[in-house]
C-alpha cells in the first residue's frame, strides 16, 4: 500500500468497520436504512478529511524542496553565466526565502499559511523578477501555469482561478508597460542561461506532473479497494441483518426504533409480524395505542410516562388485530439530551401469547378445579382471607356455607363417576347462578362445595336472616332435576352455615366451624340449613382433647384390664372377659362408653388392640402355673377395624408365641358387625387361627346383622346372648323368647352359649331353663382388678 493510503484509509475504514461491528452486536438492534445511510455519509466525509490534510502536506514539502533547489540553481547559473547580471539572483534569492519561510511554517504545524506563503510567494517573487527582466520576454513567466498547476492541486479551483487571473492581469500589464516604455532596462539574456531556467521549469513541472498523477492513480486505487471493502461489509451487513430477521422470527422478538422529533416509529420485519402489520410499515405512537387492548391503554401509558423520567420501559399488553388479541411485550431505551429532553427511543417487542396462555393454565391447574372450573381449596382460603380483612375495617357480617351433596355416592356406585361428574358440574353452574358478585362458590373435593356470601350487614341478625334467604335459595335450586345423560336424576343437599366479622377467628377454624354445621344438618336429617352452634365447638374440642389424652396414654401405659368372671351354674368361674379401662391422671377412672367410640373412629383402636391382647396372653401364660388358675380362659373383645387389619392373624399368633401363652385358652369375641363386609376373608383368617386352636365367640348376637348361611359356615365356639335381651327377660315374653331361641339355636348347630348382663338370681334360674348353663354378670362379679378375681377364682 502507498504512503496515501496507509495515511488515510486505514482509519476511515477501521472507524467504518467499528460502527458496522457496533451495528451487529448492539443488544440485537436493527441497523435502519438511515444509520446505514448516515455511516456511508460519514465514511465519504472521512475520507475527503483525510485527503484534504494528507495530500497538502506532501505536495507543500515537494513544492518547497523543488522551489528551493530550482531557485538556487537559477542562481548558480546567473553567478556562472551572466555574472555582470548579479540583480537576476534577486529573484532566486527571494524564492529560496520564500521556500525557507514555507518550510518553517509548515513544521510549526500552519499548514494553510505555509501553503499561502510558498503559492503566492512565488508567484510574487516571479512577477518581480520578470519585470526586470523583460517582461513577458523575460524567461520567468512560464513559470505562471506551473505556479497556477499547483495552486489548483494544493488550494482548489477558486484559488487556481484567482491566481490564473492575476496572471492574465499581470500579462497585460507587462504588455502595456513595454508599450509605453515603463519596464527596467532588459539586459540580454545569455542563451545558457535562458536554456537552464526554462530546462529547470520543464524538469520541475514535468516531476510535479509525475507526481501529481501518481497520487491521483493511488488515491484512485485506495477508493476502488476501500469501495469494494464497503461493498463486501455492505453484504455482509445485508446478510447479518437476514440473520437477525431469522433470529428475530424464531425468538419471536421484534425490534422498533422511534424517532421523538418526527412521532415516527420504524419497525423490524419480525416486529411487523407480531404486530400483525405489513413488512416495512411505520406509524406513529398514537397509531400504535390505537392497537392496544382499551384495558390496557392506561397502563402503557403510564409505563411510557414512567419512562420519560429515566425509569425504563418494561410493560406487557394486548395487541387487537381485527378478531384475534394477543399479548406482546414492548421493552425499550430512552435516549436523552444534555438538556434532558428525550430524543429517541430503541426498542423490541416479544410475542409472549404463549407465556401468557402457560400462565394461565398454571394458574387454572393452581387455583381452579379442573372438573367445576371453580375456584379450588387455594384460592378460596385466600378469598377467605381478603373477605375478613376488609370486614375487620368495614364491620359487616358475612357468612360461609359449607355444602355437601346427599347420597352422592350412591350415584356414583350405581351410576358411575360419568355421571357423579356430570352431576357436580351442574352443581357448580346452579350454586353460581345463586350467587351476587363479590360472593365466591369453591369445590373443595369429592361433592363438598363452599360459598362466602360478603358485605351482607352489620346487624348480626339481618346478616342471618340474608344468609338464610340465601342458603334456602340454593336448596331449593339444588333439589330441581337434573339431566344425567338419558336419565333424570333428584339430588338434595345439606347446608352448614356460620357467620363471622374480622379477623378474630381463624380460616380454618371458620372452615371446621362450617363442617361442623353441615354434618349436623345431614344428621337431621339432610336437604336442610343449620347454622353453627358454639355448644357443638365446645363438644368438638371436647372430642380433639379426649383424642389427644388418648394418644398420650397408651405411650404413657394409662390403661389396664378388668376381669369379669364367666361361670358354670353352680357358680364356679370358668374363665373371664377382659375389659379395658382407663385411668387418666386429673379426670380418674373414664368410662369405655367415652373412648371406645372414639378409638375405633381415629384407628387408635388397633394399637389398643394389640396391647389387650398382649396383657391378656401375658396373664394366660402366669396362670397356666397357678394350680386352680390353669383351666381358665380369658376373652378379649376384638373389634371389626381391627380383626380386618390383613395383618391381624399374625399379630395373634406372634403374641401367642411370644407370651408362651395356650392357643386353647384364649377366647376372641367378635360382633356381628363384622359380618357386613369381606365375609370370606373373615371366615379365612378365623380358620387360620381355629387351626392353631384359637376359639370364638359371637358377641352380642340377635342385636346386629345375623345371617345363618354364614352362621354355619363360621368356626364358632360359643354364642353369647345379649345383655338386652336378658334385662327384661322376665317381664317382656319377646325377649324370652328371643333368648330361648338363640340357646335352641346355638344347640342346635353344636356351639356353647353363654348370657351377660345377668343381674339376679331368676334371671339365671329362667335362663337355665332354656338350657342355658354359663353367665356373667353383676349377679356373680362386677369387673374387678386380676388380684381380686384370682381370689374369687379360688374360692370356688
Amino acid at each position: 500500500m502507498n504512503i496515501f493510503g496507509q495515511q488515510f484509509a486505514e482509519p476511515v475504514v477501521h472507524h467504518a468497520a467499528s460502527e458496522l461491528g457496533r451495528a451487529r452486536t448492539k443488544e440485537g438492534w436493527e441497523l435502519n436504512i438511515k444509520k446505514k445511510n448516515a455511516l456511508l455519509q460519514h465514511m465519504d466525509e472521512s475520507i475527503r478529511e483525510q485527503v484534504s490534510i494528507m495530500l497538502p502536506t506532501v505536495f507543500i514539502k515537494l513544492a518547497i524542496v523543488a522551489q528551493f533547489f530550482g531557485a538556487v540553481i537559477g542562481a548558480l547559473s546567473v553567478y556562472l553565466f551572466a555574472p555582470e547580471q548579479m540583480e537576476r539572483m534577486v529573484g532566486s534569492v527571494t524564492i529560496c526565502l520564500v521556500a525557507v519561510l514555507g518550510w518553517l511554517l509548515l513544521q510549526r504545524g500552519y499548514t494553510q499559511l505555509a501553503l499561502g506563503v510558498v503559492v503566492f510567494g512565488t508567484w510574487l517573487a516571479v512577477t518581480g523578477l520578470a519585470f526586470f527582466t523583460g517582461g513577458v520576454h523575460a524567461p520567468m513567466v512560464i513559470a505562471y501555469p506551473l505556479i497556477i498547476m499547483v495552486t489548483g492541486w494544493l488550494i482548489g479551483l477558486r484559488a487556481a482561478l484567482s491566481l490564473a487571473g492575476l496572471s492574465l492581469l499581470m500579462t497585460l500589464g507587462f504588455v502595456l508597460a513595454d508599450t509605453w516604455g515603463v519596464l527596467p532596462r532588459n539586459l540580454p539574456t545569455p542563451p545558457a542561461l535562458q536554456a537552464i531556467t526554462q530546462s529547470l521549469v520543464y524538469v520541475i513541472s514535468a516531476i510535479q506532473v509525475g507526481f501529481l498523477m501518481r497520487g491521483y492513480r493511488s488515491h484512485l486505487d485506495e477508493l476502488v479497494r476501500v469501495g469494494q471493502d464497503l461493498a463486501q461489509r455492505t453484504a455482509d451487513l445485508e446478510v447479518s441483518k437476514e440473520g437477525l430477521n431469522r433470529a428475530q422470527a424464531v425468538a419471536k422478538v421484534g425490534s422498533w426504533s422511534y424517532s421523538m422529533a418526527d412521532d415516527r416509529m420504524v419497525l423490524s420485519a419480525e416486529a411487523c409480524r407480531i404486530l400483525a402489520l405489513p413488512e416495512g410499515s411505520t406509524g406513529s405512537r398514537t397509531e400504535y395505542l390505537a392497537r392496544v387492548h382499551w384495558e390496557d391503554r392506561n397502563g402503557v401509558m403510564q409505563a411510557w410516562k414512567q419512562a420519560l423520567d429515566g425509569r425504563g420501559f418494561d410493560h406487557e399488553h394486548r395487541i387487537v388485530s381485527g378478531e384475534r388479541t394477543h399479548w406482546v411485550r414492548q421493552k425499550a431505551e430512552f435516549e436523552f439530551a444534555p438538556d434532558g429532553s428525550p430524543l429517541h427511543v430503541s426498542g423490541i417487542t416479544q410475542d409472549v401469547s404463549e407465556r401468557k396462555l402457560a400462565e394461565e393454565k398454571i394458574n387454572a391447574l393452581a387455583y381452579f378445579d379442573q372438573l367445576t372450573g371453580l375456584p379450588n381449596r387455594t384460592l378460596l382460603l385466600d378469598r377467605l382471607r381478603q373477605t375478613m380483612a376488609i370486614s375487620d375495617r368495614s364491620n359487616i357480617y358475612n357468612a360461609l356455607l359449607f355444602i355437601d351433596l346427599d347420597h352422592f355416592k350412591t350415584l356414583n356406585d350405581t351410576r358411575g363417576h360419568d355421571m357423579g361428574d356430570s352431576l357436580l358440574k351442574q352443581v357448580a353452574q346452579r350454586l353460581q347462578a345463586c350467587l351476587r358478585e363479590g360472593d365466591t362458590v369453591a369445590r373443595l373435593g369429592g361433592d363438598e362445595f363452599v360459598v362466602v356470601l360478603a358485605n351482607l350487614s352489620k346487624s348480626k341478625n339481618e346478616a342471618a336472616t340474608a344468609t338464610e334467604t340465601v342458603a334456602e335459595k340454593i336448596l331449593e335450586l339444588l333439589q330441581q332435576s337434573y339431566r344425567l345423560g338419558e336419565v333424570d336424576h333428584h339430588s338434595t343437599a345439606s347446608v352448614g352455615a356460620t357467620l363471622f366479622k374480622g379477623t378474630g377467628i381463624s380460616t380454618d377454624e371458620l372452615m371446621k366451624q362450617a363442617d361442623l354445621t353441615m354434618y349436623r344438618a345431614k344428621a337431621a336429617g339432610r336437604n336442610m340449613v343449620c347454622f353453627f352452634d358454639p355448644a357443638m365447638e365446645v363438644a368438638v374440642n371436647a372430642r380433639a382433647a379426649l383424642e389427644d389424652d388418648l394418644r398420650r396414654a397408651l405411650a404413657a401405659g394409662e390403661f389396664l384390664l378388668h376381669y369379669q368372671a364367666q361361670v358354670v351354674d353352680t357358680g364356679r368361674p370358668i374363665g373371664a372377659e377382659v375389659l379395658l379401662r382407663w385411668q387418666h391422671p386429673q379426670r380418674g377412672m373414664v368410662p369405655p362408653a367415652e373412648f371406645i367410640p372414639l378409638a375405633e373412629e381415629t384407628g387408635l383402636i388397633v394399637p389398643m388392640g394389640r396391647w389387650v391382647l398382649a396383657t391378656a396372653c401375658a396373664q394366660l401364660a402366669l396362670w397356666a402355673d397357678q394350680p386352680g388358675m390353669d383351666r381358665m380362659t380369658i376373652s378379649v373383645n376384638v373389634s371389626a377395624y381391627q380383626f380386618n387389619q390383613p395383618e391381624f392373624v399374625d399379630e395373634v399368633l406372634t403374641v401367642l408365641h411370644t407370651s408362651g401363652a395356650n392357643p386353647e385358652r384364649l377366647k376372641l369375641e367378635l360382633t356381628e358387625s363384622l359380618l357386613v363386609d369381606n365375609v370370606q376373608a373373615i371366615i379365612e383368617k378365623m380358620f387360620a387361627l381355629k387351626a392353631r386352636g384359637v376359639g370364638f365367640s359371637l358377641d352380642d348376637f340377635g342385636t346386629g346383622y345375623s345371617s345363618l348361611a354364614y352362621l354355619k359356615r363360621l368356626p364358632l365356639e360359643q354364642l353369647k346372648i345379649d345383655q338386652s335381651f336378658v334385662r327384661d327377660l322376665l317381664i317382656d315374653p319377646n325377649d324370652a323368647t328371643i333368648a330361648r331361641t338363640i340357646v335352641a339355636l346355638a344347640q342346635s348347630l353344636g356351639l356353647g352359649v353363654i348370657a351377660e348382663g345377668v343381674e339376679t338370681l331368676a334371671q339365671r334360674d329362667a335362663l337355665a331353663s332354656f338350657g342355658c348353663h354359663a353367665y356373667q354378670g353383676y349377679f356373680f362379679s362386677r369387673p374387678v382388678p386380676v388380684e381380686a378375681f384370682e381370689q374369687l377364682a379360688r374360692q370356688g
